[in-house]
């Protein structure tokens, strides 16, 4: 079996004088490596809601996410009060590939236009801390010495799960809506693109970690702490990513347990 060795036997038409094409070469790549470059050259991604319809892999993924979103409650449609101007939205598509250059799944993300938000109006803070890489190093010195396992976790969709606490009217969705000029969205919960995502979810996540008994570190906000006997869990947040470790896999699985129910 031949494979092409150079990136322009790909390449219909290059319109670059001196384009990659005539210097890229794929004969030294393993098999898998290989497949994965072919794939990303074969797999194109839309743009737009217009490109995104004519296939249906794509009009499969933009309906798990409208579904999502539904679950969540994310919004209510209600009319647009007087003096005030919808931010607008849009769809975000993308390829999710596995390590051998599979595709995995194919990935529609509807995202607020938050640079059309004003301040004071439907945002206020937006500050959102994250540990800080000092922390990160000493638990992880003290999880080695103490010989404790060690876990990632990471949350889907994690932005969603924020409440709102200012009215902020989004337009609706392409594909799912009449076009009616005077409806809108009324978020209810966080969108990704709004500028006060990472906060909110932020505070949704130390809510819930401090309801389960964590004590939140003063001298790092996004380091949690488990204590009570002999047990001890350490959480760290970067985002919506997560560490946790400590010397009870018992509690550490209660955690989980407990993350998984509520997100």
């Amino acid at each position: 079996m031949s494979f092409p060795k150079r990136f322009d036997e790909f390449v219909v038409e290059g319109k670059v004088k001196y384009g990659i094409e005539k210097v890229v070469n794929y004969s030294n790549l393993s098999v898998d490596n290989l497949c994965l470059i072919t794939s990303l050259n074969k797999s194109v991604e839309p743009s737009s809601y217009t490109e995104a319809i004519k296939d249906p892999r794509w009009i499969e993924a933009m309906n798990s996410e409208m579904e999502a979103l539904n679950r969540n409650n994310t919004w209510i449609v209600v009319d647009l009060p007087k003096g005030r101007k919808p931010i607008g939205c849009k769809w975000v598509y993308k390829i999710k590939y596995k390590a051998n250059g599979e595709v995995e799944r194919y990935k529609a993300r509807l995202v607020a236009k938050g640079f059309n938000q004003k301040e004071g109006v439907d945002f206020g803070e937006t500050f959102s801390p994250v540990v800080k890489m000092v922390t990160v190093r000493i638990i992880l010195k003290l999880d080695v010495n103490s010989g404790w396992p060690l876990y990632q976790l990471d949350i889907n969709n994690a932005f969603l799960y924020g409440s709102l606490s200012e009215d902020v009217y989004m337009t609706l969705p392409l594909g799912y809506f009449n076009n009616d000029k005077n409806k809108v969205c009324k978020l209810v919960k966080s969108l990704y693109g709004l500028k006060q995502a990472p906060r909110k979810w932020n505070e949704k996540l130390t809510s819930v970690l401090l309801d389960m008994g964590f004590t939140q570190s003063v001298c790092d906000h996004s380091l949690f702490v488990l204590s009570k006997n002999d047990v001890l869990v350490v959480l760290l947040v970067y985002v919506d990513d997560i560490v946790i470790t400590g010397n009870s896999s018992t509690e550490i699985t209660r955690v989980k347990k407990s993350l998984s129910e509520s997100f």
